[in-house]
């Protein structure tokens, strides 16, 4: 029995619908492929970042109300990074700045932040400095470790970190409320992404 043969109708029909079936065949891989891309790229964002809102004014100068911040989450804190971290005891978050680390035996005196014996200057509050010593007031209040909650032989313990606002004068921070566990941490500043215009623009370091 002989096959009947396709007209060349017939035998173009099919090339369309066979053509047709590859296109939709490459979109639907072409979806799945880019489906996949952004899961991974949300997921490694999300285990190594994640986006802090300032939701006060206890950073001023350096950071506003409603600023967004980029946090890396795994990022090693070192002396005036800005950290964002569970409040002890209070059921609130906060950022701060961390001015002492762990072994070290931090005091304030006329407006002077001394690590052991060594002045460490603020450069991210100079300007603020200099308009306290003009006007004869004291931007921060003096004080030692022995005034600070949760130190111990006027050491900062191991994994332990003491924060400070930018704002001394009305923000509240480790005078307040004692130390930072490392484990209470959730990031580490790296840049503000929100507003456009102030974008990477914050202090971060002296």
């Amino acid at each position: 029995m002989m096959k009947k043969k396709l007209t060349p109708y017939q035998l173009s029909i099919l090339a369309r619908h066979i053509e047709q079936k590859r296109r939709q065949q490459i979109w639907r891989d072409s979806l799945i492929t880019i489906l996949i891309f952004s899961l991974l790229v949300i997921g490694t964002f999300l285990a190594f970042f994640r986006v802090w809102q300032v939701e006060d004014f206890s950073m001023l100068p350096n950071l506003q109300a409603g600023d967004h911040l980029l946090l890396a989450k795994h990022k090693e804190i070192t002396r005036f990074d800005l950290i964002a971290f569970d409040i002890p005891g209070q059921n609130k978050q906060a950022i701060r700045r961390v001015v002492g680390l762990p072994g070290e035996d931090i005091r304030y005196y006329d407006d002077i932040l001394y690590v052991g014996s060594r002045e460490i200057p603020e450069r991210f509050l100079s300007e603020e400095l200099l308009a306290a010593k003009e006007q004869d007031y004291q931007l921060t209040q003096n004080f030692t470790l022995q005034d600070i909650r949760g130190t111990k032989k006027q050491r900062i313990p191991e994994n332990h970190y003491l924060v400070l606002a930018d704002n001394r004068s009305f923000g509240m921070d480790s005078r307040d409320y004692g130390l930072i566990a490392k484990e209470n941490i959730l990031g580490v500043a790296s840049g503000i992404i929100f507003p456009i215009s102030a974008y990477g623009m914050m202090q971060f370091r002296s």
